[in-house]
């Protein structure tokens, strides 16, 4: 894996052009809980999926692209997505052609949210694979496709303040009125005529108190994700309504600590407001895992500091006292069990809690990093649940202990 930023589609282009197969599983930058992967045979597109809520997307472009029968329940777990799919559609006694058409709507629906990521972690795994599939496309022939380069530059411009379609949207109760009369005068619009038609405005805006996604909302609305999303940019940009990762543990801890800092607001602020947060230290060049690692760990109430480059990281530790310490393995000048090695050494970082952070899951890595003075290790994308665990465990170590 390249821990390093990389753009989805310098990646998919590169591996088209090698015939590679297998799946590339590209990280939402804002959200590392879900990940979008696209399954390449022999450098083309034969599927796009995500981790998380695959049922949900799925009823989604059912509905979206009128089709008429019941989605296909993906409950059974022995069966994959793609094939269950596929089995549907034959079932139901579609042509060859209709049926190639639709997996073609589906991949480019994948293909619009993966590109118009610019910059994130990817991973490419080779050995997972899709090993029988009914059609695959050219990347130059979904690019091309009815205007799919402008969808995916239309979306680039609302990833600047939206999450990913999976992400939840939260609407808090106090919030309600301003939302109510910012939709309110949106429904009277034209282009608002068919959610309008669709939805009362009071059970349009009930939608956003369940922690739903955006995906679950444009079901419900029956309307297009991207029409969403378009829309609510004031209301997100006006912190009316809250983006929260779809991990529920994580929203729940970063829905708590927007609760408590609204309190705060009502009561005299203390001399330090930092005084009473536990401080954590996260050292990697990537700014998706600092935006990642910052965002659920200030979620859950610590106060988090970002060092990029780890030829200064001990200038600048030297300046704090961190409870623990989070660092990558792979960055340039200086490698991170060198750097944990030279913590170690240091009479102030010798107890502190380090935890190396990798794509790379194997037992010659772990190896390396517990001889190298590191407390615990951590897979990338980091699941915020165990994050959060990880570092309220550490931080009330007292002594370092490699045991």
């Amino acid at each position: 894996m390249n821990n390093h930023l990389q753009s989805p589609l310098q990646v998919i282009n590169a591996k088209s052009k090698e015939t590679w197969s297998g799946c590339v599983e590209v990280t939402e930058p804002k959200d590392a809980s879900v990940c979008w992967h696209i399954y390449l045979l022999q450098g083309k597109i034969q599927y796009i999926s995500t981790n998380v809520e695959q049922q949900t997307r799925l009823n989604y472009l059912w509905q979206n692209l009128k089709l008429d029968s019941i989605s296909p329940d993906l409950s059974g777990e022995k069966v994959s997505e793609y094939s269950l799919l596929c089995q549907h559609l034959i079932d139901k006694q579609l042509s060859e052609v209709d049926i190639k058409k639709l997996l073609f709507m589906f991949a480019k629906e994948g293909l619009i949210n993966v590109l118009s990521i610019e910059k994130t972690s990817i991973e490419l795994k080779p050995a997972k694979r899709i090993n029988k599939s009914i059609i695959s496309f050219e990347l130059k022939k979904l690019y091309f496709h009815e205007q799919v380069k402008e969808q995916i530059q239309a979306w680039q411009q609302v990833r600047k303040y939206f999450y990913s379609p999976i992400s939840r949207l939260y609407l808090d109760q106090k919030n309600a009125l301003r939302f109510y009369k910012i939709w309110k005068v949106l429904f009277t619009k034209p282009e608002f005529e068919i959610l309008a038609n669709s939805q009362k405005l009071s059970s349009f805006v009930s939608l956003f108190v369940a922690k739903s996604n955006l995906y679950e909302i444009a079901i419900k609305a029956k309307v297009d994700t991207y029409f969403l999303a378009k829309n609510l940019e004031e209301s997100i940009e006006e912190k009316i309504v809250d983006l929260l990762p779809f991990d529920e543990a994580a929203a729940n801890e970063m829905q708590k600590q927007n609760t408590s800092q609204q309190d705060s607001v009502n009561q005299s602020p203390p001399a330090d407001s930092n005084a009473a947060q536990t401080l954590i230290v996260c050292i990697d060049d990537s700014k998706t895992v600092q935006r990642q690692v910052k965002m659920t760990l200030e979620a859950a109430n610590y106060r988090v500091i970002s060092i990029h480059d780890p030829t200064t990281a001990l200038k600048e530790l030297s300046l704090h006292q961190p409870a623990v310490i989070f660092m990558d393995i792979n960055m340039p000048n200086m490698n991170g069990y060198d750097l944990c090695s030279l913590l170690r050494k240091s009479q102030k970082f010798k107890e502190i809690p380090i935890v190396m952070l990798t794509g790379r899951d194997g037992m010659i890595d772990r190896v390396r990093a517990k001889l190298a003075g590191a407390t615990d290790y951590l897979t990338k994308p980091c699941d915020p649940n165990k994050l959060i665990q990880l570092a309220k465990v550490l931080e009330k170590s007292v002594v370092f202990t490699t045991q």
